[in-house]
């Protein structure tokens, strides 16, 4: 998954864990309909038409993003054309990721029409509206501080349910193993892997710093001090603080540049330093536990099998990617700037 797609779900998951904290009254839920303007395809990408309101969504999203840290003009400074091509890449990067999962769905005949499909994200979007007690307006006036809309909201809810389907669907034609035997035999072989790992961030300095500092503890690893001991007195992941079995690892469950790493390892051999979201990273591969793997067996079967899934997803991205992500002309309407006026 693209970092930047990693933060606009995280920002989904921020208003799916808050959204039973205001406060109620009644409105109409005609308030859920969107505008014209906001149905209006912007953007297509395989074939898909991207409305206006999908578009704002990641937009102002990235936006603020980009702008986190910065002053409200740094858009006129010398950067802002790199910036505004970043923040273009990075909308088209996650409109393909997500319209993957629509994709990948029609070609195992799961379609989002399907009455299933409605009668389920129905389901889950009253139990949405009574956790309000039917208060549309104060709901409504929520979603807009993520820059986002009912319609929005129940293409994210519709995502989730054809991404319940298909990994069913995949398991059914065997695509995607179930049984314990099959998925023993997996985790006990090279498709799972164990590393530690040393984490330098920029928290308390700069990215030159962080990086040099990272260089500097692979040298004193490299000289033969202890791996495990530099990761308690200078690492800063806090998952591997007191944790003596480190990272289990399966492919398609972690970021692309630390699963690349950890599988290219030898067992006690230590890679190179890794640039990922999270900082600088100094990854040393260990045995695997027996008595590790029996105690966790469902929780590494079940992120074995998201994993598998997850590898498909991002091949039908890159596939979408690849194919081009269309501007069209209404989008000369709805410039990022003049989003916020659409609501």
């Amino acid at each position: 998954m693209p970092k930047t797609v990693f933060r606009v779900l995280c920002a989904l998951l921020a208003v799916l864990l808050l959204l039973a904290s205001v406060s109620c009254g009644k409105k109409g839920e005609k308030l859920l309909e969107s505008s014209k303007a906001e149905k209006t395809p912007v953007m297509k990408i395989g074939g898909y038409d991207v409305p206006m309101e999908m578009y704002r969504y990641l937009a102002l999203n990235y936006k603020r993003d980009l702008e986190a840290g910065e002053s409200s003009d740094v858009w006129l400074g010398e950067g802002g054309a790199a910036l505004l091509e970043e923040l273009d890449h990075d909308v088209s990067a996650a409109l393909a990721y997500l319209y993957a999962t629509v994709s990948l769905a029609d070609d195992y005949g799961i379609h989002a029409d399907d009455a299933y499909i409605t009668d389920t994200v129905e389901m889950r979007m009253k139990a949405l509206y009574e956790e309000y007690d039917n208060d549309y307006e104060a709901y409504v006036e929520y979603l807009r501080s993520y820059n986002m809309n009912d319609s929005v909201y129940r293409f994210f809810i519709r995502n989730d349910v054809l991404a319940e389907e298909l990994v069913a669907e995949m398991e059914k034609r065997g695509e995607i193993p179930t049984d314990d035997a099959s998925l023993r035999a997996i985790l006990a072989g090279d498709e799972l892997v164990r590393v530690k790992q040393i984490l330098v961030t920029a928290e308390d300095m700069t990215e030159e710093e962080a990086e040099t500092a990272a260089n500097l503890l692979l040298d004193r690893v490299r000289a033969g001090e202890d791996f495990d001991t530099l990761v308690q007195k200078e690492g800063r992941d806090l998952y591997m603080f007191n944790n003596p079995d480190g990272y289990y690892i399966s492919r398609g469950s972690y970021h692309r540049e630390f699963e690349d790493a950890a599988f290219s390892l030898a067992i006690g051999e230590t890679s190179g330093v890794i640039r990922t979201d999270a900082g600088w990273s100094i990854l040393k591969r260990y045995e695997k536990e027996q008595s590790y793997l029996n105690e966790h067996f469902d929780d590494l079967a079940d992120e074995y099998i998201t994993g598998q899934y997850n590898i498909r997803l991002e091949e039908r991205e890159a596939a979408l990617r690849a194919e081009g992500v269309e501007k069209l002309p209404a989008l000369a309407d709805y410039p990022v700037f003049q989003l916020e006026a659409t609501y």
